[in-house]
């Protein structure tokens, strides 16, 4: 996983940072919340792969339905300035893996990005 990421998430530190900033947050408490989500979405990754999604990195993002985030909150007791914070960091992060793999970040388009970090052994590309 690339350096820059916060922690073991798959989410850059400057995409952390800033959506902690945009959405009034403490940049720790997102990180917490991106790790712990980051635990449980490690090993779903057939759940999202029915739309696209693009691998770079050893993170891969997948562009899935808007509704299909309120689940993966439901696990967690978490306030929901880091619900959306998380989900903005995801989204953003997504989208810019889009565009490094793509080009463009048309997939984006209409729906929500989740980002998830790839095992050696879920590797199969």
């Amino acid at each position: 996983m690339a350096d820059d990421t916060a922690r073991t998430t798959a989410i850059e530190t400057d995409i952390v940072s800033r959506t902690a900033d945009d959405v009034d947050v403490e940049r720790e408490e997102l990180a917490d919340a991106l790790e712990l989500l980051d635990a449980d979405l490690r090993g779903r990754h057939s759940e999202f792969e029915e739309g696209s999604y693009v691998t770079l990195e050893e993170r891969r993002a997948y562009a899935i339905d808007p509704d299909k985030w309120e689940s993966l909150f439901e696990p967690y007791d978490l306030e929901k300035s880091l619900e959306e914070a998380a989900r903005r960091a995801h989204e953003r992060q997504a989208e810019a893996l889009f565009v490094a793999s793509e080009g463009d970040a048309g997939a984006m388009a209409d729906v929500s990005g989740v980002v998830i970090g790839i095992d050696t052994a879920e590797q199969f590309d």
